[in-house]
Protein backbone atom coordinates (compact mmCIF):
# COMPACT_ATOMS: atom_id res chain seq x y z
CA UNK A 1 0.00 0.00 0.00
CA UNK A 2 1.24 3.32 -0.76
CA UNK A 3 1.82 6.10 1.49
CA UNK A 4 -0.03 9.04 0.63
CA UNK A 5 0.92 12.63 0.59
CA UNK A 6 -1.28 15.81 0.12
CA UNK A 7 -0.05 19.07 -0.22
CA UNK A 8 -2.11 22.03 -0.50
CA UNK A 9 -1.30 25.20 -2.68
CA UNK A 10 1.61 27.08 -2.41
CA UNK A 11 2.93 23.88 -0.77
CA UNK A 12 5.64 21.20 -2.56
CA UNK A 13 6.45 17.89 -1.72
CA UNK A 14 9.51 15.78 -2.79
CA UNK A 15 9.23 11.80 -2.16
CA UNK A 16 10.16 8.02 -3.74
CA UNK A 17 8.74 5.26 -4.99
CA UNK A 18 5.91 3.85 -2.50
CA UNK A 19 4.73 7.26 -2.11
CA UNK A 20 1.63 8.82 -3.82
CA UNK A 21 1.27 12.78 -3.74
CA UNK A 22 -2.00 14.63 -4.06
CA UNK A 23 -3.47 17.67 -4.95
CA UNK A 24 -7.06 19.38 -5.43
CA UNK A 25 -8.45 22.63 -6.05
CA UNK A 26 -6.29 22.61 -9.42
CA UNK A 27 -7.90 25.48 -11.01
CA UNK A 28 -5.77 28.71 -12.39
CA UNK A 29 -2.95 27.63 -10.17
CA UNK A 30 -0.49 25.05 -11.88
CA UNK A 31 0.54 21.87 -10.70
CA UNK A 32 4.28 20.84 -11.68
CA UNK A 33 5.62 17.45 -11.40
CA UNK A 34 8.92 16.51 -11.77
CA UNK A 35 9.94 12.90 -11.78
CA UNK A 36 13.18 11.17 -12.14
CA UNK A 37 12.75 7.84 -14.03
CA UNK A 38 15.73 5.99 -12.94
CA UNK A 39 16.04 6.55 -9.27
CA UNK A 40 11.83 6.92 -9.07
CA UNK A 41 12.41 10.14 -7.32
CA UNK A 42 9.36 12.98 -7.78
CA UNK A 43 8.09 16.22 -6.44
CA UNK A 44 5.15 18.22 -6.97
CA UNK A 45 4.17 21.31 -6.49
CA UNK A 46 0.81 23.40 -6.66
CA UNK A 47 2.01 27.15 -7.00
CA UNK A 48 -0.51 30.04 -7.52
CA UNK A 49 0.73 33.02 -8.83
CA UNK A 50 3.36 33.42 -12.34
CA UNK A 51 6.40 35.48 -10.18
CA UNK A 52 7.13 37.57 -7.24
CA UNK A 53 6.21 41.43 -7.60
CA UNK A 54 8.13 42.82 -5.27
CA UNK A 55 11.50 41.38 -2.98
CA UNK A 56 9.78 40.47 0.26
CA UNK A 57 10.92 36.68 0.77
CA UNK A 58 7.76 34.51 2.34
CA UNK A 59 9.94 31.37 3.66
CA UNK A 60 6.88 29.84 4.73
CA UNK A 61 5.25 29.29 1.03
CA UNK A 62 8.04 27.26 -1.01
CA UNK A 63 5.72 27.24 -4.16
CA UNK A 64 3.60 30.40 -4.20
CA UNK A 65 5.15 31.52 -7.48
CA UNK A 66 5.23 29.28 -10.33
CA UNK A 67 8.98 30.20 -10.72
CA UNK A 68 10.39 29.99 -7.42
CA UNK A 69 8.19 26.36 -6.72
CA UNK A 70 9.87 24.71 -9.59
CA UNK A 71 13.24 25.87 -8.83
CA UNK A 72 12.64 25.21 -4.92
CA UNK A 73 11.50 21.33 -6.25
CA UNK A 74 14.75 21.52 -8.59
CA UNK A 75 16.89 21.81 -5.49
CA UNK A 76 14.90 19.42 -3.40
CA UNK A 77 14.66 16.95 -5.66
CA UNK A 78 18.74 17.38 -5.95
CA UNK A 79 18.77 16.66 -2.29
CA UNK A 80 17.11 13.58 -2.44
CA UNK A 81 19.53 12.14 -4.88
CA UNK A 82 18.07 13.00 -8.19
CA UNK A 83 19.87 13.72 -11.37
CA UNK A 84 18.69 16.96 -13.16
CA UNK A 85 19.65 15.02 -16.46
CA UNK A 86 17.24 12.44 -15.78
CA UNK A 87 14.05 14.78 -14.93
CA UNK A 88 11.29 14.97 -17.15
CA UNK A 89 8.16 17.38 -16.25
CA UNK A 90 4.33 17.33 -16.49
CA UNK A 91 1.97 20.44 -16.19
CA UNK A 92 -1.41 20.37 -14.94
CA UNK A 93 -3.83 23.64 -14.41
CA UNK A 94 -3.50 27.25 -15.78
CA UNK A 95 -7.09 27.18 -16.41
CA UNK A 96 -9.25 30.18 -16.69
CA UNK A 97 -11.78 29.95 -14.21
CA UNK A 98 -13.56 33.41 -14.51
CA UNK A 99 -13.37 33.74 -18.46
CA UNK A 100 -16.28 36.19 -18.33
CA UNK A 101 -14.39 38.65 -16.00
CA UNK A 102 -10.79 38.16 -18.17
CA UNK A 103 -9.49 37.64 -21.45
CA UNK A 104 -8.31 33.90 -21.31
CA UNK A 105 -4.96 35.31 -22.91
CA UNK A 106 -4.06 37.77 -19.94
CA UNK A 107 -5.70 35.21 -17.06
CA UNK A 108 -3.49 34.52 -14.43
CA UNK A 109 -3.83 30.66 -15.70
CA UNK A 110 -2.51 31.68 -18.96
CA UNK A 111 0.26 33.35 -17.30
CA UNK A 112 1.24 30.73 -15.20
CA UNK A 113 1.62 28.28 -17.96
CA UNK A 114 3.82 30.59 -19.95
CA UNK A 115 6.32 30.87 -16.79
CA UNK A 116 6.80 27.36 -15.97
CA UNK A 117 6.59 26.26 -19.92
CA UNK A 118 9.65 29.54 -19.65
CA UNK A 119 11.51 28.13 -16.52
CA UNK A 120 11.64 24.79 -17.39
CA UNK A 121 13.05 25.32 -20.69
CA UNK A 122 15.44 27.63 -19.04
CA UNK A 123 16.59 24.73 -17.07
CA UNK A 124 16.50 22.14 -19.69
CA UNK A 125 14.02 20.38 -18.20
CA UNK A 126 12.08 18.59 -20.90
CA UNK A 127 7.98 18.86 -20.57
CA UNK A 128 6.69 15.41 -21.06
CA UNK A 129 2.66 16.33 -20.74
CA UNK A 130 0.51 18.57 -19.95
CA UNK A 131 -2.98 19.16 -19.11
CA UNK A 132 -3.54 22.43 -18.84
CA UNK A 133 -5.92 25.33 -20.20
CA UNK A 134 -9.45 25.02 -20.20
CA UNK A 135 -12.17 26.18 -17.77
CA UNK A 136 -12.63 23.88 -14.95
CA UNK A 137 -10.74 22.64 -12.08
CA UNK A 138 -8.53 19.28 -11.45
CA UNK A 139 -7.58 17.11 -8.95
CA UNK A 140 -3.71 15.60 -9.26
CA UNK A 141 -2.71 12.76 -8.17
CA UNK A 142 1.34 11.73 -9.02
CA UNK A 143 2.35 8.14 -8.19
CA UNK A 144 5.92 8.06 -7.78
CA UNK A 145 6.86 3.89 -8.24
CA UNK A 146 5.48 4.90 -12.19
CA UNK A 147 5.54 8.63 -12.54
CA UNK A 148 1.72 8.81 -13.87
CA UNK A 149 0.02 12.08 -13.04
CA UNK A 150 -3.84 11.01 -13.33
CA UNK A 151 -6.25 14.24 -13.36
CA UNK A 152 -9.39 14.53 -12.76
CA UNK A 153 -11.50 17.07 -13.84
CA UNK A 154 -14.09 18.81 -11.48
CA UNK A 155 -17.12 19.85 -13.07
Amino acid sequence: MSEIIEIKTAELYVGHNDQVIKTGSVGSCVVVALYDKEKKIGGLAHAMLPHRKNNIIENKYLARYVDEAIINLLEDLKLAGSNKKNLVAKLVGGASMFRKLTEEKNSIGTQNIKIARYTLERLNIPIEAEDTGGSSGKMVIFDLRTGIVDVSTAL
